[in-house]
């Protein structure tokens, strides 16, 4: 493969993992040359990439999360090399789970060699492990919220690539994950337990930060499409809830630079197909 043709570079110099000691290289994805043509924005405010002929398939996702080799640590960049030593005395008594937590899962993994998008999911579900030792200032509860998301959407991925492996299955095991985080973070920085205004970018996908409002968006939308189903009265007070995130997002209903028309219009539509279920649920308790 020529220069012109690769699709990712590691780093010049080796990064030292913070809880084993051990070096490796990280890995990211190379820009410009054609490599991402963006194509469609989901509702769940994930970028689609249109394949080419010359770089094939491309999630810029798959590559976000630094991972330990060794120990299996993982965090967002920004944390990684932040470890105090109470995190650190957390994180490296549970290697061998982390290690054993992956095997379940996956037979084959490799974070020293190129990644694929096994290595992608993997990344993001050792993340949500690994934030279970972070203090309540890294955020780790909406970091948790968006590699459960994120991973997610790899699985899906590889469920369209290999559709009798079962990673539909996996993905929605990630999204409960993902619905439960995000709902979590938000009651968390509400009663101010863990504050999101130190987030820089809240994602969710790695080409727009779509800010505070997207978290919320998020939030009822994964509510709306993975929340809990069998109490019909907890499941209308749940939409209810949802609807009432979506509501702080309309503001005035005029797009912004803070406020892309995206965001509104998918909004608006998931508040119009709440509303319509909640009708639905209420009418069938008649």
């Amino acid at each position: 493969m020529t220069a012109s043709e690769r699709i990712t570079y590691f780093s010049k110099d080796p990064i030292v993992c913070p809880v084993c000691g051990s070096k490796f290289f990280r890995e990211d994805l190379l820009s410009g040359r054609g490599r991402l043509v963006a194509g469609d924005l989901t509702d769940e405010l994930r970028r689609m990439y249109e394949p080419t002929q010359k770089y094939g398939e491309l999630y810029p996702i798959v590559y976000s999360v630094t991972v330990c080799p060794v120990c299996y640590f993982a965090a967002f960049p920004q944390d990684f090399l932040s470890v105090d030593d109470s995190t650190k005395t957390r994180l490296l008594p549970l290697k061998d789970k982390r290690l054993e937590a992956v095997n379940t899962l996956f037979q084959e993994v490799n974070f020293e060699e190129p990644r694929t998008l096994i290595e992608g999911v993997v990344s993001y579900f050792l993340a949500v492990i690994c934030c279970d030792s972070f203090p309540a200032t890294a955020n780790p509860t909406f970091k948790q919220a968006l590699s459960s998301l994120r991973g997610a959407w790899l699985l899906n991925t590889l469920h369209s690539h290999y559709p009798g492996e079962h990673y539909d299955y996996i993905a929605k095991l990630f999204y409960r994950k993902a619905y439960f985080f995000y709902a979590l973070a938000v009651e968390r920085d509400q009663n101010g337990e863990e504050s999101l205004s130190g987030i820089t970018n809240f994602g969710p996908d790695t080409d727009k930060n779509y800010g505070y409002e997207g978290v919320l968006y998020i939030s009822a939308l994964l509510q709306f499409k993975y929340g809990p189903r069998a109490d019909k009265e907890k499941r209308i007070k749940a939409l209810e809830n949802s609807k009432r995130l979506l509501s702080k997002i309309f503001g005035t209903g005029k797009a912004s630079r803070g406020k892309p028309s995206a965001i509104l219009e998918k909004a608006k539509d998931i508040f119009e197909k709440i509303g319509e279920e909640i009708k639905s649920l209420e009418g069938s308790s008649e």
